[in-house]
């Protein structure tokens, strides 16, 4: 009779386990007039919902592994990469849930999204490839070779895709309507983020093993030959741009500084330090924000008189922002 119970016992334990998987994880969705950030955590398989004007964590939320990346696909909708799940997630902040949105391969790292024709560009660094997927049918349309190691992306207006590969030191140059990449574009050595400004493709980085490289570099997206270098801090390793702006904000980890940079005349405008191991930089109309992946923080920086304003403190190693910015 006790081995019955027992056997009873663990069989509805097990039922109750499986019936937890694949539910939606559950949060408290973010009021109509709030404004949000969305932050992930490297440190720990998690997401934080933070309310912009109290400066406090609203939500936080745990997940199977961590995310790599964030890309909004529309108001409501917020589509996560992540190296270690076979799973793209969505996080859909009407609903105030995080679920798996679709099974596509493990290793994924970078998002982007072309709004005119609903697709979501995903990077793979295990397959060496970029997924073009419907966000309508949630199927792949297209599969398109990249170089080794496919880590970050940039759109440009025209439909190309320029994608940087950190093992091979390249830029692959994909048109997106053909779904062909068009050309390959050598780089300097341990390359890290991009940013293509209409004319060039500006490229930072670690550079070769055992240097410091201290400036980013552009090429030209025709010819592959770089045209100009800018010197700034160590280890240039993101960016950020409004459109059609030659006013260019380049994070270095290196030595923990944001820089503000005129791509006409090639000059430092000014810079600020942030906290400690910065990885991931983007903005709103009136701020900039920058994650701090080792000291468990975003830098809220004005945007016009390059000063700190805030700091928000988010825990486990905070890295991809998605901004929420309501009137």
């Amino acid at each position: 009779m006790e081995r019955v119970k027992y056997y009873l016992i663990c069989l509805s334990a097990l039922l109750f386990f499986l019936s937890g998987c694949g539910k939606d994880q559950q949060f408290t969705p973010p009021g109509s007039t709030q404004s949000v950030a969305v932050i992930s955590q490297l440190k720990k398989a998690s997401f934080s919902i933070v309310d912009l004007q109290k400066n406090k964590i609203v939500s936080s939320v745990d997940l199977k592994h961590p995310l790599t990346d964030l890309i909004q696909i529309n108001k409501d909708i917020i589509i996560a990469t992540s190296k270690e799940g076979q799973s793209l997630i969505e996080i859909n902040l009407k609903k105030g849930t995080a679920a798996d949105y679709m099974d596509v391969n493990k290793g994924l790292t970078s998002l982007t999204y072309d709004a005119a024709s609903h697709t979501l560009l995903v990077a793979d660094s295990k397959k060496n490839v970029v997924y073009f997927i419907d966000t309508q049918s949630k199927k792949i349309k297209a599969t398109v070779k990249t170089g080794k190691s496919p880590s970050s992306m940039t759109l440009s207006s025209s439909g190309t895709l320029f994608v940087l590969n950190t093992e091979s030191h390249t830029v692959s140059v994909i048109d997106i309507e053909k779904g062909k990449n068009t050309r390959t574009i050598s780089v300097l050595e341990r390359p890290s983020g991009i940013h293509f400004d209409g004319h060039s493709i500006w490229i930072g980085g670690h550079g070769k093993p055992g240097t410091l490289n201290k400036s980013i570099f552009a090429y030209d997206p025709k010819t592959g030959k770089k045209q100009r270098e800018i010197k700034l801090g160590v280890m240039p390793v993101a960016f950020f741009s409004e459109k059609d702006s030659s006013t260019l904000y380049v994070l270095c980890h290196g030595d923990h500084t944001l820089y503000k940079v005129d791509t006409e005349t090639n000059q430092q405008l000014a810079s600020i330090e942030t906290g400690q191991n910065p990885n991931y930089i983007t903005a709103d109309t009136e701020s900039i924000y920058v994650s701090n992946l080792d000291d468990n923080s975003v830098s809220v920086i004005d945007k016009h008189t390059f000063m700190m304003k805030k700091r928000l403190n988010v825990p486990s190693g905070p890295y991809a922002i998605v901004l929420e910015e309501k009137k």
